[in-house]
């Protein structure tokens, strides 16, 4: 009797442990003591680095952009639209930081321009499996290496009865999905890349995923009638849908560890028996925190609520430029660090934190890779 106790006792402690991490590495600036730690005076040279950036033309993208392109890299912004991404690129090259506040960029000599690197349209619809495809295709015709893979875009709580193209929910299409079939595509791309990198933004919001991770009935709807929604019981809760859409992001992030991690960093568990000969991936996934940026424009009454409490909004979000920090530190940090943090969930700030236990389990992460597989298959 009395180890029954312990046992409920100690799981009640993990589950408020689980919640009081989840709180106090949201982001919330009301945390003045969790801080950045890293800034992008830290950041090494990028020049001859190749990296893409999903969703690249606003908020964090942008910011992810604006920040490698200042130091040499070669930027892929890959983006739905292309007049949106050719304002962004410009606004970049002016060294305007396009209404990004809270961040510091090192001082540049105007005079030389051979630190700045290159910037590119990508064109990318991650709703739109044979759009990624497309992007894939043309990325790869103009490029031999990838070093860094920001799977930074992503859609929340989007209205009921939305769906991707090829019909599956819009959240899990985008977010995860879409991605799955981005990384796959460019997986020899990263393998023939010495320490490349692979960042899968995700969120403290994958706790709301249903038990086991992703509820695969509740993902497929008809493109022909998006109304139908046929199966899974988690297909009018969009909190839920979202939830699940970023779990999928960790488990991908830990897919890719577990199947081409540093010999050293990855688990025993192994997702199979991968060559590693052909190449090493570093995949992390990253929690920006709680950001304010135009993901959540869509919700109802938001923009009359922001209209009137906008001067709450330092106390509740921190700005795009202290977000992008934490997937700009994974994608930059010296190499044997980043090997250290292959496979592992960052939080607010430059720290390990806890993701969902279940997202330890090898089962799961293999089934929804093999599942997501199974699925671009279909429309390939």
């Amino acid at each position: 009797m009395l180890e029954q106790v312990s046992t409920v006792c100690r799981s009640l402690l993990d589950w408020f442990l689980d919640k009081l991490n989840v709180v106090f590495h949201s982001g919330l600036p009301l945390f003045f003591w969790v801080r950045p730690r890293w800034s992008l005076l830290d950041m090494p040279d990028m020049s001859g680095k190749v990296v893409i950036v999903t969703g690249g033309n606003s908020g964090l993208g942008y910011v992810t952009c604006k920040a490698l392109y200042d130091k040499g890299a070669t930027v892929y912004m890959a983006s739905r639209s292309a007049k949106k991404a050719h304002e962004a690129i410009g606004a970049i090259k002016k060294g305007g930081v396009f209404g990004v506040t809270g961040i510091t960029y090192p001082k540049r000599n105007e005079s030389n321009n051979a630190g700045r690197g290159r910037l590119e349209f990508l064109e990318l619809d991650l709703a739109d499996l044979e759009s990624v495809e497309k992007a894939a295709e043309e990325f790869q015709h103009k490029e031999s290496t990838l070093d860094v893979l920001f799977a930074n875009a992503g859609v929340m709580a989007s209205q009921e009865g939305l769906s991707t193209k090829q019909g599956y929910t819009l959240q899990f299409g985008t977010n995860c999905l879409g991605h799955h079939l981005l990384v796959s595509l460019l997986l020899t791309t990263l393998l023939a890349t010495p320490h490349s990198r692979f960042i899968s933004s995700t969120s403290a919001g994958h706790y709301a995923a249903p038990r086991g991770g992703v509820d695969l009935r509740s993902v497929i709807r008809d493109p022909k009638d998006p109304s139908n929604t046929k199966r899974g019981k988690y297909e009018h809760m969009k909190w839920i849908e979202y939830g699940q859409s970023k779990w999928g992001n960790i488990a991908l992030a830990k897919w890719v560890h577990w199947a081409y991690g540093p010999e050293e960093g990855a688990r025993k568990e192994k997702v199979e028996s991968y060559d590693r000969s052909t190449g090493q991936i570093i995949s992390i996934a990253i929690h920006p925190g709680l950001v304010a940026t135009n993901i959540a424009q869509h919700l109802l009454l938001t923009p009359y609520i922001l209209e009137f409490t906008l001067w709450l909004t330092p106390a509740i979000a921190t700005s795009p430029g202290i977000g992008a920090l934490n997937q700009l530190w994974a994608a930059t940090c010296p190499v044997e660090e980043a090997r250290r943090l292959s496979g592992e969930y960052i939080v607010p700030y430059q720290q390990i934190g806890r993701a969902r236990p279940d997202l330890n389990n090898p089962e799961r992460i293999v089934a929804l890779w093999k599942w997501c597989d199974e699925q671009t298959r279909r429309h390939s």
